[in-house]
């Protein structure tokens, strides 16, 4: 019988069964992504060890669980042209797109340092802060997670800006206007936030470094919740110090982990997450991932083509 294994993280009794039921003629193996059973799979469910790739001889589909696969398509893992990739983006729009308001918010309003102020026990009234009524947002990268994000800020009252790779013939309803990446530096010039949703690929690397910094509005906020990658960090600690950006939230850290001895930690205009914008404890997002994956089970069983494949050579 042929096998598919499932290495998805968040896997319930209720999930795995709704897998077993779709997946008509294949044996459903729950493992880690470095059992050695994996290689002997035709499909696997969530990931694999990059190094056991090119064992797996009888691997015809991956689907991940997670929206990004620069991890798969590095250089150094080769990842078999005849293998078809796919992910799961489209699932974690609703999850991420309420943290980067939950970043948007706790900056306008100065929370983090005002908590820093709880824990020393002291009242002190910061002076002043920012709204997003009325406010500017820059989405660089309007996905499934940047277009739920700029929908929740249009809905706030700001007026929304989005930056795609190619440009679209109609104007998504998320955005009041739309720019292609190479309008970036106009997209981003009078943004009060500037939020990057973004994969990791070779295009996307150092993105924003010091010169396109200094293009933002002074005092405008950084979010990061796609790649650190994406952000030349010792010039966002140096932008940030010089008071040309006025702060930052971030998912995602170049290097990641951050370094303990990071500027960034002991900032008060900077939130740090340990990548965790798409939390496994939301069952929502799990359950849409399973979902996302049945579905297109299904259309591999019937021989269908897929809603979406990954193009690897663009890494999304």
């Amino acid at each position: 019988m042929k096998k598919l294994a499932v290495t998805f993280a968040a896997l319930t009794d209720e999930r795995l069964e709704k897998i077993k039921n779709t997946a008509v003629g294949y044996e459903v193996i729950e493992m880690n992504s470095d059992d050695s059973r994996i290689t002997e799979c035709e499909i696997i469910f969530g990931g694999i060890k990059p190094a056991l790739l090119k064992e797996a001889t009888n691997l015809k589909w991956i689907h991940t669980q997670f929206a990004g696969v620069d991890s798969l398509l590095n250089p150094e893992v080769n990842f078999p042209e005849d293998v078809i990739l796919t992910h799961s983006s489209g699932t974690y729009g609703i999850a991420i797109s309420e943290y980067l308001l939950t970043l948007t918010l706790m900056l306008m309003r100065r929370n983090l340092e005002y908590a820093k102020l709880q824990f020393q026990n002291t009242w002190k009234p910061l002076g002043t802060v920012k709204c997003i009524y009325g406010s500017k947002v820059c989405v660089v990268g309007l996905g499934d997670i940047g277009e739920n994000y700029a929908k929740r800020c249009k809905h706030l009252g700001a007026t929304v800006t989005g930056v795609v790779r190619t440009p679209r013939k109609t104007l998504p309803d998320s955005v009041d206007k739309l720019y292609t990446i190479n309008q970036l530096d106009e997209a981003i010039a009078d943004a009060d936030v500037v939020a990057l949703c973004l994969p990791g690929t070779n295009e996307t690397v150092g993105l924003f470094n010091e010169a396109r910094f200094n293009k933002m509005k002074p005092g405008a906020l950084i979010l990061n919740i796609g790649r650190g990658s994406a952000i030349d960090t010792p010039a966002l600690i140096a932008t940030l110090e010089s008071g040309q950006i006025g702060g930052a939230g971030l998912d995602v850290t170049d290097p990641e982990p951050l370094p303990a001895d990071s500027t960034l930690w002991q900032m008060d205009n900077v939130i740090i997450t340990p990548h965790v914008s798409g939390n496994y404890s939301l069952e929502l997002t799990n359950d849409l991932i399973v979902d996302k994956f049945t579905r297109y089970l299904q259309d591999y069983l019937a021989g269908r083509e897929f809603e979406r494949i990954v193009d690897k050579q663009l890494g999304y």
